[in-house]
């Protein structure tokens, strides 16, 4: 958290009346019966085997703060924890104890990581304590927080990325669990949040799901329902408190009966006013995005404007990934042809394929790996393209993938690289998405073993000249080593000699870059590439070495 975050959090504690220098101990009302519970149990029961040795606790509370579950991989922690109070059935939340990673991150619903002296209370100065809402996967609800939370000195800077993944965990096996009601709900929602961009809320007696111009509205969803089930068909029109309309209401029908409505209202507050919420909302969605996060929604924004995209970056960056999320949340499909197969299956083979495939109107069609196509073949799928109706809408239905040097040498023909709009969307390569690579290494579902401080560090200087593919194949190293934490001089020594890149400055690196792309350009030939850079064979192989190029 920042310090004006943590700030935030003392001046709510001290509203409260939380005493900094005692910890009240206020039993909750959850029950281990609760639904979290019987979910979450099971798989941080899993997760915690592999925790041991690693001096952390790990613990599960329901969304009023109560702690439901508790376990300790170290006994000197454990008798610390019962010290301060932190017991089963006992609350955690902001408003009784104070600042602390589980309370904090209930109140905030995101993911908070509170260390030292950042805690309110003088009892909790010992613990650095992460936290993470596990939010229900079809209303989106909090239903709950982890906790991750160990010494000051036994901390991790990759303790909030390893608890979220257990959240993740948590939340898929909530859907699993979720009613066919629920589903049913959710479906419904998604099908209207496409049509529209204003307020959509799918609510019924015990389900509510909104968006998050519906959630800004703080509807009363109980209210609402009572008017729905009255009369669904006089709902539309409706004035409701906040001062918003309804526009539509879509009664959802089971059996022949009413059990739910998905309503979209639009809001018509003062104009100044709505301009000052809207530009409130950017600021603070802005200031939280991680930088995939961010490149998703980017992605998803210039889909939703044209109806062709060409995507461009280096090998492994996640071009296909990026685009697989444009459909993510939607009933449409995501069809790929590769176009490196064609090898394998035969070219006559391969454009049937691509013919029948581009029939599929309702789905994202991604032709990968482009520029592995041959100019005849370029040729021929370019004429199929071109027989494609074009769509008036805005909405993507096919995309195509590219290396980026491939794209920056021009070495596709014009032909076809004119079935596509000029603006193309480039995926970034992860060394210039740090957080990405520092988050993936602990996306294994148990998390562990972590690495230290400084081999964090170490991991944020790589050059990751393989992108996602050498980042696994790093994972899958990590995972096999039997110490729960993993020092620089525990580094594979080959890898060790990469980060050596991280020591570089800024034009260096850029320089190195240059380089490098130009090496693939010129497929290795070092004499082409000295000359497409203007600089001598000698100057060309001093850098080589230098930069660790060879």
């Amino acid at each position: 958290m920042t310090r004006t975050e943590v700030l935030d959090s003392w001046r709510r504690s001290q509203l409260s009346g939380v005493d900094p220098d005692h910890v009240r101990s206020v039993e909750g009302e959850a029950s281990l019966d609760s639904r979290i519970a019987k979910v979450a149990i099971p798989v941080l029961k899993s997760t915690a085997d592999v925790l041991v040795g690693a001096n952390t606790s790990l613990l599960l509370s329901a969304p009023d703060g109560t702690l439901l579950w508790r376990w300790d991989g170290d006994g000197r922690l454990e008798r610390r924890l019962d010290r301060s109070s932190v017991l089963i059935g006992v609350r955690m939340s902001e408003d009784i104890v104070g600042t602390n990673g589980l309370g904090t991150a209930l109140e905030t619903a995101r993911a908070v990581t509170i260390s030292g002296p950042e805690h309110f209370s003088e009892a909790f100065h010992d613990f650095t304590c992460a936290g993470a809402p596990i939010r229900h996967p079809v209303t989106n609800r909090v239903t709950g927080v982890l906790s991750l939370t160990t010494l000051v000195q036994d901390a991790s800077p990759l303790m909030t990325p390893t608890l979220t993944r257990i959240a993740h965990d948590i939340e898929e096996e909530l859907y699993g669990e979720s009613t066919m009601h629920e589903r049913q709900m959710l479906r419904h929602f998604l099908a209207e949040r496409r049509r529209t961009r204003s307020a959509v809320v799918a609510v019924s007696a015990d389900v509510v799901i909104a968006n998050a111009s519906a959630t800004a509205m703080d509807l009363d969803h109980s209210t609402l329902w009572q008017r729905i089930e009255d009369a669904p068909e006089e709902v539309v029109g409706t004035e409701l408190a906040t001062g918003s309309r309804v526009t539509v209401c879509r009664p959802v029908h089971r059996g022949g009966a009413l059990v739910g409505a998905v309503v979209v209202a639009e809001d018509t507050p003062a104009p100044e006013a709505s301009h000052t919420r809207a530009r409130t909302r950017t600021r603070v969605a802005g200031r939280s995005e991680r930088p995939w996060a961010g490149l998703v929604s980017r992605i998803r924004a210039v889909a939703a404007s044209t109806d062709r995209l060409l995507v461009v970056g280096e090998d492994g960056v996640g071009k296909r990934t990026a685009l697989r999320s444009v459909v993510a949340d939607s009933d449409r499909e995501y069809r790929e042809l590769d176009c490196a197969s064609i090898d394998e299956v035969g070219r006559e083979r391969w454009l049937t394929e691509a013919r029948a495939l581009v029939g599929h109107v309702d789905e994202l069609v991604v032709f990968a790996h482009l520029d592995a196509l041959d100019p005849s073949t370029c040729r021929a799928l370019a004429t199929i393209l071109d027989g494609v109706a074009r769509l008036d809408q805005s909405d993507l239905r096919m995309a195509a993938t590219v290396s980026a040097a491939a794209h920056h040498s021009d070495a596709l023909p014009r032909l076809l690289l004119d079935q596509f709009p000029p603006l193309v969307f480039e995926v970034p390569p992860l060394r210039k998405r740090m957080e990405d690579a520092t988050a993936r290494l602990v996306d294994q579902g148990f998390g562990m073993p972590v690495l230290s401080r400084e081999a964090v560090q170490l991991v944020q200087r790589h050059p990751w000249p393989g992108n996602h593919r050498q980042l696994e194949e790093f994972r899958r190293w990590l995972a096999r080593q039997t110490r729960p934490i993993i020092t620089p001089d525990e580094l594979p020594p080959t890898w060790r000699n990469g980060v050596t890149r991280g020591q570089l400055t800024t034009m260096q690196i850029a320089e190195s870059d240059a380089i490098a792309t130009a090496l693939r350009e010129h497929a290795g030939n070092k004499a082409a590439t000295a000359t497409a850079l203007g600089i001598s064979r000698s100057s060309l192989y001093r850098k080589m070495r230098e930069y660790r190029l060879q």
